[in-house]
């Protein structure tokens, strides 16, 4: 237990006791989450918001199916992402690439704004009192026959196209919608592979490799919370397409340090790929006993993070549209944002982190640091109790219609969500980096995050559900469901242990 700890690889060198490269890439990752969680703060509230307040005028089911819908693909498609890195381009290429496609996607989410305007500019014509006077919601790309008899009658009276109009109209939702998958496309790169650097720095049995992840989701969580401020400030006080526009930029300049200063901190690390670009499936069917051990402690646990999954990330959905309707926010002659909320959870994750790391760190060398799977239980159980918070203020004292509750009950549910995020992110990624083998890391690191693509795809679906079965019962499900599941991991804890055959 006294041995000194092995090497790092650190070019560049280090800072705090860790190699300054995993601080870039964390720089570089805190701005990809700024676009990524500034956007999705403001993506229901303006999809919901009415066309004549510069919204697409949606209803709250299809707008929450659409965020479950897209932030469950982001989460998904990184499992390809990492196979490419692995067989064709390298991490570090892929970081690049993905980086300017994220970029471009935000740019084309201001669509809505200048796409009439562009039209504007050859017709002369109001698109927005065209859209106001037809009475339709915006984002279709195929045009219903209802919307195109409306869009119709508008331009007769106007003197215009029909063709044209409907054209316009479909151009808006072809640009926003456009620029949500070519985000998708983006994070399919980036996500693994900025990831799977992380990893590489470190041996396997190396106790600092969890307090390295800690720090790389700190930038995480701190990108998050500007994200949320700025883009929320500017999208629900300024205009819509200002908040898109700013996330767009912060990925520009995380980008240009990381670009910048890439072979100063990080040198090869992630420049060749490591699969020698044969078949994933292959390589699955040679791996050890030991290995598909191994890869099985990564299912069993990316099953249970789904879960916590499901919960944690209504903060940008059902969440956000209960701060709005069911919370008063009316504070010093001033309405606090919906969005602002969900910052809670994430300053208090950078405040505790740190202080986790090192806790960790500490009861690693001496051989009494908590299982992976018993900190995901402990996450699990927190946020059930969370929700049955919720699920206690929907069946008291928001009972009657137009009931407001203080935002003090709100701030108490995100202090324990933010207690839970502690426990389960840096160790659940970093076990996922320890276990996967070298050869398919970047795999399985992208691979992992599909747990969380499922997760936030059920999010889109039990928030629509709120709105049909009650909210007060969807809080009381995902409480209960979640606290079961938490008993259940940490009952399995000596065999996923036992599986892991000495990693942890």
């Amino acid at each position: 237990m006294n041995e000194p700890l092995p090497p790092m690889r650190a070019p560049g060198g280090t800072l705090w006791g860790y190699p300054k490269g995993v601080l870039l890439l964390s720089f570089t990752e805190l701005w990809e989450r700024f676009s990524y969680f500034g956007m999705l703060a403001i993506l229901v509230l303006y999809l919901t918001t009415a066309v004549s307040a510069g919204g697409f005028g949606w209803p709250e089911t299809s707008a929450l199916k659409l965020y479950g819908l897209y932030s469950g693909i982001a989460f998904t498609v990184p499992l390809i992402g990492g196979w490419i890195a692995n067989n064709y381009w390298g991490e570090r290429r892929c970081i690049l690439v993905g980086g300017l496609l994220i970029a471009c996607g935000h740019a084309l989410l201001a669509g809505p704004k200048f796409v009439p305007a562009f039209a504007a500019s050859f017709t002369g014509l109001d698109y927005h009192a065209l859209w106001l006077a037809a009475d339709v919601p915006l984002g279709q790309i195929f045009v219903d026959a209802d919307v195109q008899v409306k869009l119709a009658a508008v331009a007769a009276a106007a003197g215009a196209d029909a063709a044209s109009l409907v054209w316009v109209y479909r151009g808006i939702a072809l640009s926003f919608l456009g620029g949500l998958a070519v985000i998708i496309l983006g994070t399919m790169l980036l996500k693994p592979t900025i990831s799977s650097i992380v990893g590489q720095f470190f041996e396997q049995r190396d106790a600092r490799r969890d307090g390295a992840f800690a720090l790389f989701l700190v930038g995480i969580y701190i990108g998050e919370i500007a994200g949320v401020f700025i883009t929320g400030y500017l999208g629900e006080r300024v205009a819509w397409h200002w908040g898109f526009a700013a996330a767009g930029v912060g990925m520009t300049f995380g980008l240009f340090v990381y670009v910048t200063q890439r072979q100063r901190y990080l040198g090869d690390l992630g420049v060749a790929p490591v699969g020698g670009g044969g078949s994933a499936l292959r390589a699955l069917m040679n791996l050890t006993r030991e290995e598909r051990d191994r890869v099985t402690v990564i299912l069993v646990q990316a099953a249970f993070t789904a879960l916590y999954s499901a919960a944690l990330f209504q903060t940008g959905g059902l969440l956000t549209l209960f701060a709005k309707d069911y919370v008063d926010r009316d504070r010093w002659g001033w309405e606090i944002p919906a969005s602002w909320f969900t910052t809670i959870t994430s300053i208090l994750f950078i405040v505790l982190t740190p202080m986790a790391a090192t806790l960790w760190t500490r009861l690693a060398v001496r051989g009494r640091n908590p299982h992976t799977s018993v900190k995901l239980a402990w996450g699990l159980i927190l946020i059930g109790l969370a929700y049955g918070l919720l699920a206690a203020l929907m069946f008291t004292y928001l009972r009657t219609p137009g009931a407001t509750v203080s935002p003090l009950w709100l701030v108490a549910m995100y202090v324990l969500f933010g207690f839970s995020e502690v426990s389960v992110w840096a160790g659940q990624l970093s076990l996922c980096s320890r276990l996967a083998p070298r050869h398919l890391s970047a795999i399985f690191v992208g691979g992992w995050y599909i747990n969380i693509g499922v997760g936030t795809f059920l999010t889109g679906y039990l928030g629509a559900l709120g709105y049909t079965w009650g909210i007060g019962q969807v809080f009381t499900l995902v409480a209960v469901g979640s606290i079961v599941a938490g008993v259940v991991v940490w009952a399995l804890t000596p065999t996923l242990t036992r599986l892991m055959h000495g990693v942890e």
